[in-house]
C-alpha cells in the first residue's frame, strides 16, 4: 500500500467524486476556472498559457488535487473552447 495509506482504487474513487462535485457546480469553481481561461484567450494569450492559468485557479480552490488531475479537469471543461 502507498505511503499515504490509500489504494490506487480509492484515490481514483476520491478523484471521481471531487470531479463530479465540480462538474455539478456544487463547489462553484467550474465557472471561475472557465472564465479565467476564456478571458485570457479573449485577450490574445496563447492557449497553453490560458490552460496553465486556469489550472492554477482550480488548484487554488482544490489544493488537494495533484497537478495531472487538475490539468485533466481543466482540459475537459474548456475543450469546446480551445481553438486549434
Amino acid at each position: 500500500m502507498p505511503a499515504d495509506g490509500h489504494s490506487s482504487d480509492q484515490r481514483q474513487k476520491d478523484f471521481a467524486e471531487r470531479f463530479a462535485a465540480c462538474e455539478a457546480a456544487v463547489c462553484g469553481c467550474r465557472p471561475i476556472v472557465e472564465r479565467a481561461y476564456r478571458e485570457l484567450v479573449g485577450r490574445g494569450r496563447p492557449d497553453r498559457h490560458a490552460l496553465e492559468a486556469a489550472t492554477v485557479v482550480l488548484r487554488w480552490h482544490h489544493p488537494e488535487l495533484a497537478m495531472p488531475e487538475a490539468e485533466q479537469i481543466v482540459e475537459r471543461w474548456v475543450a469546446g473552447n480551445i481553438l486549434h
